[in-house]
């Protein structure tokens, strides 16, 4: 049994991995890639605009007089450029040896012997070590976008920079010292009510970290009691008075969302070291609106897509030159001419988290303890 990478990569077609790279979707605990799904576009540019005629009352009018106008027309666009993330790593002549052991082993050991499937070898080295990095980096930018109203990250030298537009009245102020949520003046409660209220009370899900929910929780101070709970999720609510009775207000009621998913970055600081970052922010709770459209969208017809009036936004994945302007990541495995003893797999996105409907997001922060 033989394990020649170059073998496997012409079994497989030139095509089957641009195929199966652009088959590869986030899984559904990428929380952000469920508010801004992925959209394959044929564009380099990331582009969303609007106009929507909102209808105002009716007014009184003599008797053959003009009729008054009525009506206010509302526009926006966004049109950005998409930004390019690229990627290039390899399997070294180490991690290929222990393959050539294994599969050596497996031919002749008998029963028992975990074998080796090559091309499915090469193919978990596609998923998890070319396309996965890109994932997670547009879940990082998805995070940026949601949480911060604006992208700002500087990779490589390079500084990316773009403002969503989210209305500065929806993005609180932070709670600091006895302020803080885990403070014992803890302003949280009040801070749920602004964003239920900057949302216009219609809030679709909270999201924040595990470890801001812990420290919300345990603090005293916020008098509340978990009235249930799903995996990461809580579901509290408010005690109130000296006998800590449950509050009858049902603004006073909230799950909160965790989410601690991470991406992992190389430490500036330490070569061949990395770091994780949260796609989450640890002291920040986003709260996200549900679509209640009143207005007539140009382009909808009469009556208003029940799936566009859900719509946040999306995550715009251009094409690539090196994809021959094909829609979607490119992606291919390969062995160099020079390094035959090596698997190198290269990556590349053009892509950019679009968001719709700015006015859907509000975001409230706190201190969190040292």
């Amino acid at each position: 049994m033989n394990l020649n990478f170059s073998t496997v990569l012409s079994a497989l077609g030139s095509d089957a991995v641009l195929r199966i790279a652009n088959a590869i979707r986030p899984a559904g605990d990428y929380l952000f890639a469920s508010l801004l799904p992925e959209r394959n576009r044929a564009t380099y540019q990331a582009s969303s605009g609007s106009m929507t005629v909102r209808a105002t009352m009716a007014g009184m009018v003599g008797m053959d007089s003009p009729y008054p106008p009525t009506g206010v027309v509302d526009s926006s666009t966004f049109l950005e450029a998409t930004v390019k993330v690229a990627n290039q790593p390899y399997l070294p002549e180490a991690a290929i040896r222990e393959l050539q052991t294994l599969m050596q082993a497996a031919s002749g050991a008998g029963a028992g012997v975990v074998t080796v499937d090559a091309v499915a070898e090469a193919l978990n080295f596609l998923n998890k070590v070319v396309i996965q990095p890109h994932i997670d980096t547009a879940e990082y930018l998805r995070g940026e976008a949601l949480v911060g109203g604006a992208i700002d990250w500087t990779f490589n030298q390079k500084r990316l920079q773009v403002n969503f537009g989210v209305p500065a009245a929806n993005m609180l102020a932070n709670r600091t010292g006895t302020a803080a949520y885990g403070g014992t003046a803890s302003m949280l409660w009040a801070d749920i009510n602004a964003l239920r209220k900057a949302l216009r009370y219609n809030v679709r899900i909270f999201v924040l970290h595990p470890e801001l929910i812990d420290v919300i929780v345990s603090n005293a101070a916020n008098s509340l009691a978990i009235i249930g709970q799903d995996g990461s999720s809580f579901q509290i609510r408010r005690n109130v008075g000296t006998n800590s009775t449950p509050s009858s207000d049902a603004r006073e009621t909230v799950t909160l969302v965790g989410y601690d998913k991470e991406g992992e970055i190389l430490d500036p600081a330490n070569a061949g070291q990395t770091i994780k970052v949260p796609f989450m922010p640890k002291g920040k709770i986003l709260a996200v609106g549900n679509n209640a459209e009143s207005g007539y969208r140009v382009g909808q017809g009469s009556t208003n897509d029940p799936v566009d009036a859900l719509a946040l936004g999306y995550t715009h994945i251009g094409p690539t030159v090196e994809g021959g302007g094909v829609p979607g990541r490119w992606a291919r495995l390969f062995t160099p001419e020079h390094m035959q003893m090596q698997l190198h797999g290269q990556g590349v996105s053009n892509l950019m988290p679009v968001i719709e409907a700015p006015a859907k997001i509000a975001v409230a922060s706190t201190d969190m303890p040292v």
